[in-house]
């Protein structure tokens, strides 16, 4: 054994059960499941996985579940698949086969090996979803903790790519847990051979002009040559620590963006630039990247695009920047705001009838009027919903009632306040983005706006008493 005896590496045959279990164990790996997919390949540490999984697994009563994915690009492919597939008819384990073919297929611009990862991805994530499966577990060890870390390194990665593979990670809604991360690879292949058990190798493997091979056979051989013994160990434990400091920063990040939203519910997309900017610049980084992840779906949050942001939120004037995947980063009013689509066309105006049935749909809003009495009001800002008012009945009879966009010149004589409004004024105040301006429902009596949702109505609508009769108007989220 290692001197290193932590558990985040085992380089024994002697306690690789115990270390297995320890692991599971220590990250909760086992938590929430009760049916659970193996993705074996039929390399050694896949087929380490399948062994050393189902007693482990019949003690929690799980039950489990093989995939393996034929990518079809090797000549042995259909022999590790009958491989595979008889070693789960000698355990009795129920065995999901899928073919992708990727020799006759293109690859969009993707390596061979970057092709064939998504493949797997996404056939581990549509027989999740089909088997109802809660998780998928996959054979990484800490060879691959070491290989990432240095990969990643070449890259110029921050702590959070640093801490290499994680015991549990989600990707496109399927949970992945990897119980063997802790042991290395050359145990996992030498348990195997002392208990007489065959596994398949990859030829692809050895092919170092994939980089991560490179590193396999030439980089991390050399550290070892060139460095006292146990470096693989070292970078496990590097990456142990960097995952625990992440963790926090991550935490951290997360609280101060959610102190941010609550600071202004109204507005609480809109990240306000002079809070951010107050924060530690490690910090600053992790809440940009967050709050990009929230706003957009492919948010530009590679290191160049977050300093780019914080470049530009240093200046004392409004600016816009685009970026890739038609994402779009707004600062206006030192808050800013983040759009990955073109401007939507408003839904056409409608005509809203009063006790109607059924709510009326403009968009994704529903909306609902009713007759009552007295003052009702829910006002949380513009653009955020529910919304409820009530209108004067009396000013409201006979009077066509419609919810539209907005359109040039119109204004508002809020409540509490003299004078009109400019509607393009008041959405600008209240940091509605602008991609989503167009598309922000008005109520119109005869075409004049009387009501916002979400901010004060036309002060001639109000009504004037408790017991005066009204109408209520509700808008939803359908």
């Amino acid at each position: 054994m290692s001197n290193l005896t932590h558990t985040y590496y085992c380089d024994g045959t002697g306690s690789l059960e115990q270390a297995v279990a320890a692991h599971i164990r220590r990250h909760e790996l086992f938590r929430g499941i009760g049916r659970l997919g193996l993705a074996v390949s039929g390399g050694a540490d896949s087929v380490a996985l399948l062994h050393l999984l189902p007693p482990l697994c019949r003690e929690a009563g799980i039950t489990l579940k093989v995939l393996h994915l034929n990518h079809g690009l090797r000549a042995e492919s259909a022999e590790e698949e009958s491989f595979v597939r008889q070693l789960c008819a000698a355990s009795g384990t129920d065995f999901i086969v899928g073919h992708a073919r990727l020799a006759d297929q293109p690859t969009n611009g993707l390596s061979l090996e970057m092709a064939a990862r998504e493949k797997r991805m996404e056939f581990f994530c549509r027989n999740a979803k089909e088997l109802m499966l809660d998780a998928v577990a996959t054979g990484h060890n800490a060879d691959d903790v070491a290989e990432t870390l240095l990969l990643r390194l070449t890259r110029g990665a921050g702590a959070a790519g640093l801490s290499g593979l994680r015991a549990v990670s989600e990707v496109g809604g399927c949970r992945l847990i990897r119980p063997l991360l802790a042991v290395a690879g050359q145990t996992l292949r030498q348990w195997l051979h002392e208990r007489g058990l065959e596994w398949r190798e990859d030829a692809s493997n050895l092919d170092t002009a994939i980089q991560r091979n490179r590193i396999r056979h030439n980089l991390l051989p050399k550290l070892e040559e060139g460095c006292q013994p146990g470096v693989r160990a070292r970078l496990c434990r590097t990456a142990e620590l960097l995952r625990c400091d992440d963790l926090l920063l991550e935490e951290l990040a997360a609280r101060e963006l959610a102190r941010m939203g609550a600071a202004r519910p109204e507005s609480a997309s809109a990240l306000p630039v002079s809070i951010l900017l107050q924060q530690p610049l490690s910090l600053r980084r992790r809440i940009l990247r967050q709050w990009l992840f929230s706003q957009v779906r492919q948010a530009p949050a590679d290191f160049d695009s977050v300093e780019a942001i914080l470049d530009l939120c240093g200046q004392p004037r409004d600016w816009r920047r685009d970026f890739a995947a038609n994402v779009t980063v707004v600062c206006r009013n030192g808050f800013l705001s983040a759009s990955d689509s073109p401007p939507q066309e408003p839904p056409p105006p409608l005509e809203l009838l009063v006790d109607r049935q059924t709510p009326a749909l403009w968009g994704d809003l529903e909306i609902l009027l009713e007759h009552g009495a007295g003052i009702h009001d829910l006002a949380k800002g513009i653009g955020v919903y529910p919304a409820v008012c009530s209108l004067s009945a009396a000013m409201l009879a006979g009077c066509k009632l419609l919810v539209r966009a907005r359109l040039p010149g119109d204004r508002i004589s809020p409540t509490g306040l003299d004078g009109t409004k400019k509607i393009k004024d008041l959405l600008i105040d209240a940091k509605v983005p602008e991609h989503i301006r167009d598309t922000t429902p008005l109520l119109a009596c005869d075409n004049e706006v009387i009501w916002i949702p979400g901010y004060r109505i036309d002060r001639r609508f109000a009504v004037p008493s408790q017991t005066a009769p009204s109408v209520i108007v509700t808008i939803r989220r359908s």
